[in-house]
């Protein structure tokens, strides 16, 4: 019997719960860290886009890595985020929160799915060991994740008769979150160089 017991380290360390915590983590820092800076240095950017949103990151390597089922952990991630560190209309969630937390947890794994269909690439699943191997694969992921979520985004928080400012909104949480992905890919890629050091050592 007491070999059927889940400890709670093993739930602490599972995937699940390294995409979760690394989700809403990077949210929290990216809401306490990087928008009171960008509302400092650009004020009418900052007003409904970041110039870095490494959430992205998350959504991209966590699907490289673990594959489309990734989705299902990101969903409640988003959701969790927008309750925990976002106003909340009348203590509910609103059909708005919900169809964007949708779109931001699909939006990678659609992209790989799509990628996977159109160029017969399948990163999905791959060990993050690997990793390296991919980053073109990855990166062109990230950006047609980046597609899905700007179009989205920008259908949700924008007249879309208004083809310059939706242009110019879609534009801006493209490269938000393109930037976002890059840093976090470089700073995984440190992340990797130190492991192998420290292993080496």
């Amino acid at each position: 019997m007491n070999s059927m017991k889940i400890k709670p380290q093993k739930i602490l360390t599972s995937w699940i719960a390294v995409v979760f915590i690394a989700y809403v983590a990077l949210a929290a820092f990216q809401k306490f860290a990087i928008y009171p800076i960008e509302a400092l240095l650009l004020p009418v950017y900052a007003q409904y886009a970041s110039l870095m949103y490494l959430p992205h990151a998350v959504r991209v390597l966590a699907t490289v890595i673990y594959g489309p089922k990734t989705f299902f952990v990101l969903l409640p991630a988003v959701l969790f985020e927008a309750y925990l560190l976002y106003p909340k209309t009348d203590g509910l969630f609103s059909i708005t929160t919900i169809a964007i937390a949708v779109i931001g947890a699909a939006c990678a794994p659609i992209a790989f799915l799509l990628l996977n269909k159109i160029g017969g690439v399948d990163v999905s699943g791959s060990d993050a060991r690997n990793l390296r191997c991919n980053w073109r694969c990855v990166f062109a992921g990230g950006l047609i994740a980046s597609a899905i979520n700007s179009i989205g985004l920008t259908a949700f928080f924008f007249d879309l008769s208004d083809i310059n400012t939706a242009s110019l909104a879609m534009a801006r949480f493209f490269v938000g979150d393109i930037i976002g992905l890059l840093v976090g890919l470089v700073v995984l890629t440190f992340i990797f160089r130190l492991l192998r050091h420290i292993k080496a050592t």
